[in-house]
């Protein structure tokens, strides 16, 4: 496998050379969540009438159909932090005074300290992130209680903040975060924020069959939990369903029946339940990266040193770096390249409704928090990229100019981010080229992750990567 992987590394730096002046276009991913079309107003549906959307099979992408291995736990989860709550401030935006700022290692450059460097960030995006979700689960009750303004305004603002640093953590796909077929991976990425595998009209059947209130919802589809479904619930204020007219909620009339208050009651015990589900999430998150004993900050750290996990410092700096493949995957394929209609699966000139946040209109700050989580690892998770990234590493083998055009590409991305005014959602029909610029930009970032960032530091390729040249 490792041999298979270098090949086609080399495969890539052979191509390396080659500009890229026109989107290339590629097979439909494993997953085919967007068609191209509506379905109907508001936005896309899943097939049928709303069931599961079709679960990709390989890639840093994939789920089960159902909800890995996490068990719910309990919504209340303050000690889960209480290793990482001592002192101030954790970084931009987040837990204030709740978690502790990331240790800034001083010293000569290795392996073993560029691992715990990355434990730590993940256990303070963890963290922060936590307390977040605790907010917004108590905005939400407090919605559920009296939905309306200002409670619905409040619980918006709370899932604008819980997602800025769940963003961030998105990149951190490592660990308990990953896919259960990875190494230590628990689904519990998944579980919190399962777009782009998400079920509008699955959520507006379980509005009407009120399955958010059952036992068994906490063990449901992933395509109708979690920070997504939240979204659609506070954000979305139309009284429309985007199921289709055999669906049963249509053909019955029970979406019809609702009456607006009815609606809107259900909504917010629909939110505060989702709420609920994604705090007892965040706490198994934070305790699985606690500076304990068995954690897997534990297992990660001692890569090579009797960690049950990894048998080397290199299996598991691989794991971390693939976790930052997702600036290529998710970011500039999903993200950019679906509405943008680079992919197949996007049948029409651009395909807006495969935008992210297409309720809450806010996914150019994602694609903002998505590269300061990709530079707090590869640079540092320091203020202003204090700390040992990669970057360190590619300066002790000899790399540096690399380290320094990734950094340079890395801050063009971010550059071309900020430029996109208006926002994407409205730049996309209004002003594209800006769209495509920031495309370009994060694609000029993964051309050198993909090929020479791999190969000076012998890592290799993730499998969602391999065989990927565009």
């Amino acid at each position: 496998m490792r041999a298979a992987r270098r090949l086609s590394t080399a495969l890539l730096l052979s191509l390396a050379g080659v500009a890229t002046v026109v989107a290339c276009r590629k097979p439909p991913p494993n997953e085919v969540v967007y068609t191209g079309q509506s379905a109907g107003p508001g936005g896309a549906q899943a097939a049928g009438s709303g069931g599961a959307a079709p679960m990709p099979s390989t890639g840093s992408g994939a789920v089960s159909a159902t909800t890995g291995s996490a068990a719910a736990g309990s919504a209340t989860t303050g000690a889960s932090t209480s290793a990482a709550t001592s002192g101030a401030g954790g970084g931009e935006p987040g837990g204030g005074d709740v978690c502790a700022p990331v240790p800034v290692a001083e010293g000569p450059f290795s392996k073993a300290r560029l691992l715990e460097a990355a434990a730590d960030c993940a256990l303070n995006r963890a963290c922060e992130f936590e307390a977040l979700a605790r907010a917004l689960s108590e905005s939400a009750s407090a919605l559920a209680g009296a939905p309306g303004e200002p409670t619905a305004s409040a619980a918006r603002g709370a899932w604008l903040a819980a997602m800025t640093v769940w963003q961030e953590a998105e990149v951190f796909r490592f660990g308990p975060a990953a896919s259960s077929t990875q190494p230590g991976g628990d689904n519990l990425r998944d579980q919190i924020y399962a777009w782009p595998l998400v079920s509008r009209c699955k959520i507006e059947e379980q509005i009407v069959s009120r399955a958010y209130a059952q036992p068994s919802f906490s063990s449901s589809l992933i395509n109708a939990r979690g920070l997504a479904a939240f979204e659609y619930l506070v954000f979305y204020g139309g009284s429309d369903n985007a199921c289709s007219q055999f669906s049963t909620i249509n053909a019955s009339g029970t979406w019809a029946a609702l009456g607006a208050g009815e609606l809107a009651q259900r909504k917010a015990d629909y939110a505060a339940a989702a709420a609920a589900d994604v705090v007892a999430r965040a706490g198994a998150l934070a305790r699985a990266w606690a500076p304990e004993a068995g954690s897997f900050r534990d297992k990660l750290v001692q890569a090579g040193r009797g960690s049950p996990v990894f048998a080397t410092e290199q299996d598991a700096l691989n794991a971390v770096s693939d976790a930052m493949f997702y600036i290529e995957k998710e970011l500039k394929d999903w993200k950019l390249g679906r509405p943008l209609g680079f992919t197949e699966d996007c049948t029409t000139p651009t395909c807006p409704e495969a935008l992210e946040s297409r309720f809450a209109l806010v996914s150019t700050a994602h694609l903002r928090a998505n590269l300061r989580g990709f530079r707090r690892l590869f640079q540092g998770c320091g203020e202003g990229g204090e700390g040992v990234g990669f970057d360190d590493w590619l300066r002790e083998v000899g790399s540096g100019d690399l380290a320094d055009r990734m950094l340079a590409a890395l801050s063009g991305a971010e550059a071309a981010v900020d430029a996109l005014s208006p926002p994407v959602e409205q730049a996309l029909s209004t002003d594209r080229a800006k769209v495509e610029a920031v495309y370009y930009a994060v694609k000029a970032l993964t051309d050198l992750l993909k090929t020479e960032f791999v190969s000076a530091l012998n890592l290799e390729l993730p499998q969602s990567s391999e065989g990927d040249n565009d």
